[in-house]
């Protein structure tokens, strides 16, 4: 299946993946899908290599690796459990009273023998729309630029600059 024929599927975005086998196999074909559509042409796709599979949870969804350029990427899936409203521009600070559906920040991934090393991003979404976009963005930017820690650090911060700027009480 490929990623239209998997947003088309009756059961996405596959809200009930922790009790059902078939939503798990397709949220995590969603997953694979999303990252190679991201990356837009099959040679930037060639050298990128699943690191561990997806946790039932979906913490992580996919961790994928490319030693050639010395990078990695983790998704975690991001679920609004407690079905907190969306955070609404300018409100008061209120920790933990909103939900965010995007987290990011970059990080360090390990291989499964804990040998190597790849500097990573790691992003926690939800399936939404907007929420996807973004991850998109952020994706194409650090798997292809020469040299992603830059501008995907200038990227994070100015994600966090615009919420803080809105009221939330971010990092």
């Amino acid at each position: 299946m490929n990623l239209e024929q998997l947003r088309e599927h009756p059961f996405f975005p596959f809200l009930a993946f922790r009790e059902n086998d078939l939503e798990f196999l397709l949220l995590e074909m969603f997953w694979a899908e999303f990252f190679r559509d991201c990356l837009e042409k099959p040679e930037h796709v060639k050298d990128w290599e699943s690191l561990f599979p997806a946790e039932r949870d979906g913490v992580p969804i996919l961790v994928v690796a490319n030693a050639s350029r010395n990078r990695a990427v983790r998704i975690h899936l991001r679920l609004n459990a407690g079905d907190k409203p969306l955070f609404p521009p300018g409100a008061p600070q209120m920790h933990g009273e909103y939900f965010l559906p995007l987290d990011l920040w970059l990080d360090e991934v390990r291989d499964s023998t804990g040998t190597t090393a790849y500097p990573s991003v790691v992003i926690s979404t939800d399936m939404s729309l907007s929420a996807l976009a973004m991850t998109r963005k952020v994706l194409n930017q650090f798997c292809l630029e020469e040299d992603p820690q830059g501008p995907t650090r200038a990227w994070i911060d100015q994600y966090y600059e615009a919420l803080d700027a809105n009221g939330y009480p971010g990092k």
